[in-house]
Formats: structure tokens, sequence, C-alpha cells
């Protein structure tokens, strides 16, 4: 796949400037270095046949009947039952952080809310996106018309963070409006009360809801790879504090992995799929990790 990588990269999507071209760039990118057809085979199944017409794909053409028959047939292929698929985007403030040289977390989590939508509407799947910071700030209800993919588009390009964090507020909301059982995406940089979380988690899962967790952190998050003097600031709570980052960059790194470990502990204990993005990195993992998702839920 390394010839589309450049297709996948968060920096070069965000020079496209159209959501739509970047959710198209990103999934074709991603699949057509995985299998030549990627929407075929995913979530269809095999109905019934038709007569072959000049111009069908051979290889949809049914060569066991036409062994039988010296005639050629077409397999048809039906969808399988929909998805309800709720997005959920952290748009808090927090979220508007993007180190020299990288997107934001919030245009990398945009990208990745555009590549799924566009994925799962060309599947079939009923989709809604959600964006929200102390409580849902947007919410466009699930629909499975691939003319809903331009709705959902037009919100995330036309989006900018604001608010703070109220995640456990939000999910527990979810839960108690959605009629229908779904796969719940949280894309996040889940920078909130753990514990309050995973209670809001566990109402979903309490409702027979599928997760999986995206967390987005942007790479000097992570690191802490600053020299001299630097003056930091909370983007929710505009609270500062200056230091030398080289003197607490080991014991912050080391508070940062222990963190990181127990979302993913707390997540494999609760059931829930869970996948932590640089926002350096391609979108490869992403859309790998919801594709084994899909597939375990078939």
């Amino acid at each position: 796949m390394a010839q589309n990588r450049e297709y996948l990269d968060p920096i070069f999507l965000s020079k496209l400037a159209n959501m739509e071209l970047i959710a198209r760039c990103a999934v074709e990118g991603f699949f057509s270095g995985l299998h030549p057809s990627p929407f075929h085979g995913f979530s269809v199944e095999y109905s019934d046949h038709r007569q072959y017409h000049p111009g069908d794909e051979l290889k949809f053409v049914d060569w066991k009947v036409f062994g039988r028959s010296d005639k050629l047939y077409i397999k048809r292929f039906q969808q399988e039952t929909n998805t309800t698929v709720y997005i959920l985007l952290d748009n808090s403030k927090s979220m508007s952080f993007a180190s020299e040289h990288s997107v934001s977390k919030s245009e990398y989590g945009a990208y990745l809310a555009a590549a799924l939508s566009y994925l799962m509407l060309s599947q079939g799947d009923s989709t809604s996106l959600l964006l929200f910071a102390e409580k849902i700030q947007k919410k466009i209800p699930p629909r499975s018309r691939r003319t809903h993919l331009n709705i959902i588009l037009k919100t995330l390009q036309q989006n900018k963070p604001s608010g703070r964090t109220n995640l456990a507020s939000v999910l527990h909301t979810l839960a108690e409006t959605t009629s229908r059982r779904g796969l719940v995406i949280l894309i996040s940089d889940l920078l909130d009360d753990e514990d309050s979380i995973f209670k809001g988690l566990s109402h979903l899962k309490f409702l027979r809801h599928d997760v999986i967790i995206f967390q987005i952190m942007d790479h000097q998050e992570i690191n802490l790879d600053y020299d001299g003097l630097v003056q930091f600031e909370d983007m929710e709570s505009s609270d500062k504090i200056r230091t030398f980052p080289q003197s607490v960059k080991q014991i912050y790194r080391q508070r940062v992995t222990e963190f990181l470990d127990e979302i993913e502990k707390t997540a494999g204990r609760s059931n829930i799929d869970y996948c932590f993005i640089d926002t350096s990195e391609p979108l490869d993992r992403a859309l790998i990790a919801y594709l084994a998702k899909r597939k375990r839920l078939r």
C-alpha cells in the first residue's frame, strides 16, 4: 500500500481543502492498496442471477451456471441488514491543538469522520454525526441515502472547535435518546475524567451498542519535545504555567504512558475496541481498526 500512502497523510489531505475530495482520497487510496474493489463483497451478500450484458464485469459471472447451461449469468448482490452507525466527534477547544508541521486533532478527527461516513454510506449503512463539547452541539440524524453524505461533509467542513469537554454527559444523552442499537464510534482526545467517560460508555454497552474508540493526540502532547522556557496554556480553561520542559519530560512521559495504558486496559475489560492515533500518522490504522470491528460484527 506504500504507493497510496500519500493519500492518507493528514498534511496532504489538509491541502485538498474540499471535504468530499478528502474523504474519497482517504478511502479509495486506502482500499486501492488493499483490494481492487473496496465495496463489493464487504457488506453485501449473494442474492440471485440476471443475464449477462456486454460491459458487465467478468469477475461476477457465475461460471458454474455457464458450465451447466452454456449461458452467461451475472451474480446479483443485495445489501445486508443496515447497521446504524453513530459517529461522535469531540468538538471541544482542546481538539484545536496542533504542534508545528501537524494538523490539529480537530482536523484529523474530521478527516477520519469524513472517510468513515463515505465508507459507511457506500455500504448502505445508516449514518449519524454528532459534534459535542459540554453537550451535543450538532446532531445529524442517521440516514442511509448517498445524498446524506453531502450534509455530513458540509457540517465537518464548516465546523470550528468550541467549548469545554463533558464527555460523560454526552454519552449518557446518546444512550437515552437512541431508539435503535448500533455501532458507536467515538473520536476524541479523551482529555476528561476517565471514570466518568467509561461509565458513559458502559451505559451504551448495557443497551447493546457496539463501541469503538479512536483516541487522537498530537506528538507533542505525548512526548513534550520542547526546548527552553515555555509557557503552556490550557485551551479550555485558559490556565497558564511556565516551565522548562526538559526538567519534567521524563515524569510527564511516564504519566502519559500510564494514562494511555489505563484507557486501553479499561476499554478491553469493557469489550470496547480501542485505537490510539498520533496526528502525524496516516489514516491507515484507523480504517483498519474500523474494518476489523465491522468484520467481527458481520
